[in-house]
């Protein structure tokens, strides 16, 4: 055992944090494929667009980007370039591909071979946790409970698999909602394991860093489905269009990094940890609501439904900004009060008047919301 070790190397344990850790080669390739899963998402819900198809929108990129979270998080403590390390990343990521090719029947409600590629990814997740604690002493504890939810999970949904698709889907939910909160069963282990290794409860810079990444991934591919929109019929009005729409998420781009350059998160517990976790999670997800909806917004201009693709951009971009709000809150603990208070109150003015411009038709309605986000950016500047 000891000689397999020694070829296959041991994940780093939870007290030897290396100090301004940079993202490493091997986690920015990971996170390539995700580009992948948000472009087969976003081309699959604009191709059925329906109530239930958001719905399973929701809960895949949940799954695809639990997956995500749950192995940044391990290989930001845990990380290294031991052969093991390498081999879990690049197995979640096989995983994670092979998962992608099957989002389009997701998303029309078919999730038998999808559910199959997730049961996977919970899987390996288990024995991470499970293989880690018996490498980690101090945060083998944690890492027991984590690898038994995980397999709770499994269980779940391996057995609402045999039952039928809908109650699959209940699986699944039911499946991803443990996943997401098994801190909360861990969390006496884990203040006794921050206690004993003398470690604060924070979101280190790191980790910022690959929510920025990821983030960035989102908004790129908002630019690529652009392309595809415009062309199908390239004119001087479609091309006026994208210019308009390359702006807009430039500004968008301006007004979260703006905020991540200013971010130092210490927090009292490790839920708190992994719920300002996912708000970061949140922007992602409405960076990637933000690309379906403003293709709807160029594809149902003179249309019937040109108002509803007009205020479902502006619900998926006020999101956005709130969820960014909400973290400039908990991660900048030197901003003035009066100063929270004014954003916030401009937060919600310049959302209701992003409801208002919605009314208008597209060109002015994309201009008017290029002149917001110009604004936002100036106060942002002018109170920080």
């Amino acid at each position: 055992m000891k000689r397999i070790f020694k070829i296959l190397g041991k994940p780093r344990t939870i007290n030897h944090q290396i100090a301004n850790r940079k993202v490493s080669w091997l986690e920015l390739f990971y996170d390539l494929i995700f580009a992948v899963v948000i472009a087969r998402l976003t081309d699959s819900l604009l191709e059925h667009l329906a109530a239930a198809s958001l719905g399973y929108s929701v809960l895949l990129f949940g799954w695809f980007i639990w997956g995500w979270n749950e192995m940044s998080g391990y290989f930001d403590n845990h990380g290294n370039d031991s052969i093991i390390n390498v081999l879990i990343i690049n197995a979640e990521m096989i995983l994670t591909g092979i998962g992608a090719l099957f989002i389009p029947e997701a998303i029309k409600g078919e999730f038998a071979r999808i559910s199959v590629v997730l049961m996977l990814i919970e899987l390996l997740m288990a024995a991470v946790w499970f293989g880690l604690a018996y490498f980690d002493r101090i945060h083998g504890p944690a890492s027991r409970v984590w690898g038994t939810v995980h397999l709770v999970s499994l269980a779940i949904m391996l057995i609402t698999y045999f039952i039928g698709n809908e109650v699959l889907v209940i699986g699944l939910c039911f499946g991803l909602l443990l996943n997401i909160f098994d801190v909360v069963a861990a969390n006496p282990r884990l203040a006794r394991e921050y206690d004993q290794a003398e470690m604060e409860h924070q979101i280190k810079d790191s980790m910022i860093e690959r929510y920025g990444l990821m983030t960035m991934i989102a908004l790129g591919e908002i630019i690529a489905g652009l392309y595809e929109t415009v062309n199908s019929q390239i004119t001087s009005d479609t091309i006026i269009r994208f210019i308009i729409c390359i702006i807009l998420i430039a500004l968008i781009a301006a007004i979260y990094y703006q905020v991540l350059g200013t971010l130092h998160i210490i927090l009292s517990s490790s839920i708190a940890t992994i719920l300002t976790g996912w708000l970061f999670i949140l922007a992602i997800m409405f960076s990637f609501y933000m690309g379906v909806t403003i293709q709807m917004v160029l594809r149902y201009e003179e249309t019937s439904r040109q108002l509803n693709g007009n205020l479902a951009f502006v619900l998926s971009l006020i999101l956005f900004l709130a969820i960014i709000r909400a973290i400039v809150f908990v991660g900048t603990e030197t901003e003035k009060e009066e100063n929270k208070r004014l954003i916030t109150g401009y937060l919600i003015i310049e959302g209701i008047v992003l409801v208002g411009i919605a009314f208008l038709t597209t060109v002015w309605f994309l201009v008017g919301t290029i002149i917001i986000l110009l604004l936002m950016i100036i106060q942002g500047r002018l109170l920080n």
